[in-house]
C-alpha cells in the first residue's frame, strides 16, 4: 500500500512538473506554431497575437526570432523562416544569416561561406510598427541576436548592468555565436557575471583567470571595477590587482606594437610621395609645391574608376575597379606632372624662388578645380579582398588595407631602385642629377630626362593617392597634409637618395604615431619639427650627403 501511494505521488509530481515546464517555457511545437502564425497569420490568430504569445515564452530559442521581428529582418526562404540583411558587397544583394528555428544555424554555401541570395528568393514578413515596439521592451535580450555585430557586442556589456539577465541566456547566446569579436565581448560578460555570483576566494580567482584569458578590450576595466566591490576578501582583491597589473603591462606593449604598425603604414605613404619628389628635386632643383596635388589627382582618378565600373560597366565588385585604378592613377598623375613640366617648370629651371611661387599657385588652382568638379568630400569603397585583417588578439589587429600599402611600397621602391641603378635611363637620371652641364656635353638629352623624371615622380605620387583611398576620404586639399613631411624627408635623407628617403620616412612616420600616443597630434608634430631642426644643425646635408668633387662645389 505504501509503495502504491509513493508511486501515485511520483506520478502526480511528474504531471505537475510537465505542466509547469509547458506553461513556463513552452513546448517546441507550440513555439513553432506561434512562429508560423507570425509568418502566415490565420483568421483565428493574427500576427500581433502570435507575437504576444511568443513574448510570454521564457525560452532563449525564441529571442533570435523576436530580434528578427524587431529589426524587420524576418524572411521566408524555401519555406523556412530565416534572418537576412541587405549587403551591397554581394552580387545577389542579400546575405542570408541564419535559419531561425529549431536549429538557429548559419546558412552556408558550397564553399562553407555565408550564403548570399537575391531579393527575388526572399519573401519579406511585414511587421507592423506597434508589434516591433512591443518586442523592443525585451531590450538587451533581443540585441544579443541582432544582425549587427557591433550591437551584439555592446549588448553583452549592457547585460552586465541588467539585473534580470540569467547566465544561462548568455551561455546559450554564446553557444550560437560565430563572430570572433562578439565572442570575446560575450565571454568577458559571462565571466564577470559569474564572478559577481561567486562566494569563495577560489571561485572568484578561477573566474578572474577565465576573464583574464579572454583578452578583451574591457577586461582590464572589469578587473579594476571588481576590486572596488564591498565585502571582497583581501586575498582575492590582491590576486585581482596583480592580474590587472599584468594585463596593463601587456596592453601597453600591444599599444606600442599597434602604433608602430600604424606608423609603418603612414611611412609607406610618405615614402611613395617622397620618392618622386626626391628624384625631381635632386634632378632639377625645383621646389614643386604642387607635388601633393598629384596625390590628390591619383585619389580622384581612383574614385572616377569606381564610378566608371559601377555606373557604366555595371560591375559592382570593388576588387576589379581597384586593380584597374592602380596603373591608371599612375598614368593620370604622371600625365599631369608632364603637363606641369612642359607649361610651367621648363621655364623656371635654376630659379628656385620663382618655381616655388609658380607651383604653389598651380596647387591652389588644382585644389579649387577638384572642389568644383567633385565637391568637398568623397570616398572610395574598400575592396572586399582588403577588408578585415589579421586577428592576433582583440587589442591587436593588422588590417589588410594597411598591409597592402606596405607591400605596395616595398614593390615600388624595389622597381625604382632597379630602374635607377640597372637601366640606361637610370644612369642618365643619376648623371643629370650630379652635373647637368657635363651630362649635356656627353650627349645626354637633358630635356628628355626631365620630362621622363617628372612623369615618374608625379606618377608615384598618384600611386600614393590611390593607396590613400584605402585608409581615408578623398578631399581636394588632401595633398597639403603630406607635402611638408615629404620635403622634410627629402632634405633629411639627402637630395636624390632613395635610401635616405626610406630611412627618414620610417623615422618620421613611426615617430609621429608614437608621439601621438603621449601627446596630442599637434604637439606631436611640433616635437618632430623641433627634433628635425636640431638634427639639421649638425647634418645640414642630410643622412646620406653626396660624396666626391661635385658635392664640394
Amino acid at each position: 500500500m505504501t509503495n502504491n501511494v509513493q508511486a501515485l505521488k511520483t506520478f502526480i509530481w511528474g504531471i505537475l512538473c510537465c505542466f509547469f515546464y509547458l506553461t513556463t517555457y513552452g513546448s517546441q511545437d507550440s513555439i513553432t506554431v506561434f512562429m508560423q502564425q507570425v509568418a502566415n497569420p490565420s483568421g483565428e490568430v493574427d500576427r500581433s497575437e502570435a507575437i504576444q504569445k511568443l513574448l510570454q515564452q521564457d525560452n532563449p530559442a525564441v529571442l533570435p526570432f523576436l530580434a528578427a521581428v524587431q529589426n524587420s529582418t524576418l524572411y521566408i526562404w524555401k519555406d523556412e523562416l530565416v534572418v537576412a540583411r541587405k549587403d551591397a558587397d554581394t552580387p545577389e544583394g542579400y546575405m542570408l544569416l541564419r535559419k531561425l528555428y529549431p536549429t538557429y544555424t548559419m546558412v552556408l554555401d558550397d564553399e562553407q561561406q555565408p550564403l548570399s541570395v537575391s531579393q527575388e528568393e526572399l519573401q519579406s514578413v511585414p511587421i507592423a510598427r506597434p508589434d516591433r515596439l512591443s518586442v523592443s521592451g525585451l531590450g538587451v535580450r533581443t540585441n544579443l541576436f541582432n544582425p549587427n555585430t557591433q550591437i551584439r557586442a555592446a549588448a553583452y556589456l549592457e547585460a552586465l548592468q541588467s539585473d534580470d539577465i540569467a547566465p544561462e541566456l548568455l551561455s546559450w547566446a554564446l553557444s550560437h555565436e560565430d563572430d570572433p569579436k562578439v565572442l570575446v565581448a560575450g565571454r568577458e560578460a559571462y565571466c564577470y557575471f559569474q564572478m559577481t555570483k561567486a562566494t569563495t576566494t577560489s571561485e572568484i580567482t578561477a573566474w578572474a583567470d577565465s576573464l583574464y584569458n579572454t583578452g578583451g578590450n574591457n577586461t582590464l576595466q572589469l578587473l579594476q571595477n571588481f576590486t572596488k566591490r564591498d565585502g571582497l576578501p583581501e586575498d582575492a582583491s590582491a590576486y585581482l590587482l596583480s592580474k590587472a597589473e599584468k594585463l596593463a603591462a601587456k596592453s601597453a606593449w600591444i599599444e606600442r606594437i599597434q602604433n608602430a604598425f600604424s606608423g609603418l603604414s603612414l611611412a609607406s605613404i610618405l615614402i611613395l610621395i617622397s620618392l618622386g619628389l626626391g628624384i625631381v628635386y635632386g634632378l632639377a632643383g625645383i621646389i614643386n609645391m604642387a607635388h601633393g596635388e598629384f596625390l590628390m589627382i591619383g585619389a580622384y582618378a581612383t574614385f572616377s574608376v569606381q564610378l566608371l565600373f559601377s555606373n557604366v560597366f555595371g560591375i559592382q565588385s570593388s576588387d576589379w575597379f581597384f586593380l584597374a585604378a592602380l596603373p591608371l592613377s599612375f598614368i593620370v598623375a604622371g600625365s599631369a606632372g608632364l603637363l606641369l613640366e612642359r607649361l610651367v617648370v621648363r621655364r623656371l629651371y635654376a630659379k628656385p624662388l620663382d618655381s616655388l611661387l609658380a607651383t604653389w599657385g598651380v596647387s591652389l588652382i588644382l585644389i579649387q578645380l577638384a572642389r568644383w568638379i567633385f565637391g568637398d568630400m568623397t570616398a572610395v569603397k574598400l575592396p572586399a579582398i582588403l577588408s578585415g585583417g589579421i586577428y592576433i588578439n582583440p587589442q591587436l589587429v593588422l588590417p589588410y588595407n594597411r598591409l597592402f600599402i606596405i607591400v605596395l611600397t616595398l614593390i615600388i621602391v624595389a622597381l625604382v631602385y632597379w630602374v635607377l641603378m640597372h637601366t640606361r635611363l637610370g644612369l642618365q637620371i643619376r648623371a643629370v642629377t650630379q652635373n647637368r652641364n657635363m651630362s649635356a656635353c656627353l650627349g645626354i638629352d637633358t630635356k628628355r630626362v626631365n620630362v621622363i623624371t617628372f612623369f615618374m615622380g608625379s606618377g608615384l605620387a598618384g600611386l600614393a593617392g590611390c593607396a590613400m583611398t584605402l585608409i581615408g576620404n578623398v578631399v581636394p586639399d588632401m595633398g597639403q597634409s603630406y607635402i611638408v613631411d615629404s620635403f622634410l624627408m627629402v632634405v633629411i635623407g639627402g637630395v636624390g637618395k632613395i635610401v635616405g628617403i626610406i630611412v627618414s620616412g620610417l623615422g618620421i612616420g613611426i615617430s609621429s604615431k608614437i608621439l601621438e600616443a603621449f601627446f596630442e597630434a599637434v604637439y606631436g608634430k611640433v616635437t618632430i619639427l623641433f627634433i628635425i631642426m636640431i638634427f639639421m644643425q649638425f647634418r645640414p646635408k642630410g643622412l646620406f650627403p653626396d660624396k666626391g668633387r661635385s658635392a664640394e662645389e
